[in-house]
């Protein structure tokens, strides 16, 4: 079984700039997202005992720490470079109207082979799907993983999982304050938002 968790609302997320391999501060929404998917996973978890393994980012670690206080189902902490965010390169930092100053034109470009486009001084999506796909090769299909990563990553993983086309990846999204289980190529999606359940 592998659970998929996405870090908590960032700054730049607020003020749409691309992220990737750079970072920013969790907003106190953020924060809010990340005590939701604690109670989510401690009510999820419960007798089971799960390997969790990170992004090493900031706004992925601040997450995990808060959604994993106290957990008593975790074996182990790990990080792993490979689940980083797709790296926006050159893009980093910036929102459209910046990059479309930068860049004029690239990112029309890009939108006619989204997977395939190679950023500049970053990654492709098809590049993100090799590492990916390294990463999940390397596991212990034994165990039980939680994973802490970012949307593409979530996306991809996803795709790779559970044999997605590309099309059907791009149209995936990942709300903040839900996560994912992935179970015998079978995908289940837990809200922890508590005005959903109050």
């Amino acid at each position: 079984m592998i659970l998929i968790c996405r870090h908590g609302q960032t700054e730049w997320n607020l003020e749409s700039r691309k992220q990737g391999w750079l970072d920013s501060e969790l907003t106190e929404l953020g924060k809010s997202q990340a005590k939701a998917i604690q109670f989510g996973l401690k009510t999820f978890c419960r007798e089971k005992r799960f390997r969790v393994i990170c992004s090493p980012l900031g706004r992925v670690r601040s997450t995990a720490k808060i959604a994993l206080a106290d957990a008593q189902y975790v074996t182990e902490i790990t990080y792993d470079d490979r689940l980083k965010e797709h790296g926006f390169g050159a893009w980093e930092g910036l929102n459209s109207e910046e990059i479309e100053v930068r860049f004029p034109g690239m990112q029309e470009k890009r939108e006619r082979d989204c997977w395939n486009f190679q950023l500049p001084e970053g990654e492709s999506f098809a590049l993100l799907e090799n590492r990916l796909t390294s990463f999940l090769n390397d596991i212990d299909k034994s165990e039980d993983i939680l994973l802490f990563c970012h949307e593409m990553v979530s996306k991809t993983l996803r795709k790779i999982l559970l044999n997605l086309s590309e099309h059907q990846t791009l149209a995936l999204s990942h709300d903040q304050f839900s996560f994912f289980v992935i179970d015998n190529k079978q995908m289940h999606q837990y809200n922890c938002n508590p005005i959903l359940h109050s």
